[in-house]
């Protein structure tokens, strides 16, 4: 019996051109801080033509990197009157950008163990009435870039002293109702106001993972009006009417 027809190799998809990236210097074992440009160069344009294995609707930033990288491998080639490591490395604007976006990913990893360590104590109650898709103009912010923006904020405050409140213990179900009656009150919450007023980073962290249940819930939306612009977090109902 031929089982050839039945038989399917699932290749990766790469969500975004950094995670591409990662992967080509994890294969060959490279050292990101000395990346051998025209050998990923080469890698990445080869993956590039597969487009079942990247994300197509983040084409425009593989092309973006694809640009990047061609512009990096032109400078290396320039001839030069020092040495390389004498002078600017072009290699550093990625190595910096890859370094940024590996520890994000750790991160993101972490807030996800801990959501589904919090999730096993509470039940989640009835939701209300959502907005419906086509009634939102705003830009919809995606957890990835509210978790960029969240350990930013976070970095920056560590610099500033954070303060540890020993003993003290935050709950997923209480800082959920806190942002609930704080959104019926003010009716939008601004992202950054809100986690700059937590006491300490467990505080922050916990605030954190109850907002990103309550998006992905569909109680709540995250938006900013353009890019760039304060992000405001909205109960769905609310932010109908306020359009």
């Amino acid at each position: 019996m031929d089982t050839s027809a039945n038989y399917q190799v699932k290749l990766e998809v790469f969500q975004g051109p950094l995670d591409l990236l990662l992967f080509l210097i994890r294969k060959k074992k490279i050292d990101i801080h000395d990346i051998p440009i025209a050998t990923i160069t080469r890698e990445y344009l080869e993956y590039l033509e597969q487009k079942q294995r990247i994300n197509l609707d983040r084409e425009a930033e593989f092309l973006l990197i694809a640009a990047l990288l061609i512009y990096i491998k032109s400078q290396m080639l320039l001839p030069r009157e020092k040495p390389l490591d004498e002078e600017k490395d072009p290699r550093q604007v990625l190595v910096n950008r890859l370094l940024d976006y590996q520890r994000i990913k750790a991160a993101s990893g972490l807030l996800k163990e801990k959501e589904e360590e919090e999730l096993q104590k509470w039940k989640r109650t009835a939701l209300p009435s959502i907005l419906k898709e086509d009634e939102m103009d705003s830009i919809e912010v995606s957890l990835f870039d509210l978790a960029e923006s969240f350990f930013a904020l976070m970095k920056r405050k560590e610099k500033e002293g954070i303060k540890t409140i020993k003993g003290k213990e935050f709950s997923l179900e209480d800082k959920m109702k806190e942002i609930l009656a704080l959104l019926e009150i003010d009716e939008f919450l601004d992202f950054l106001d809100y986690f700059n007023q937590q006491e300490s980073f467990e505080e922050a962290l916990v605030a954190f993972l109850s907002l990103l249940e309550l998006i992905k819930s569909r109680i709540v939306v995250a938006i900013q009006d353009t890019h760039f612009k304060p992000i405001k977090v909205w109960l769905r109902t609310q932010h109908g009417k306020g359009n």
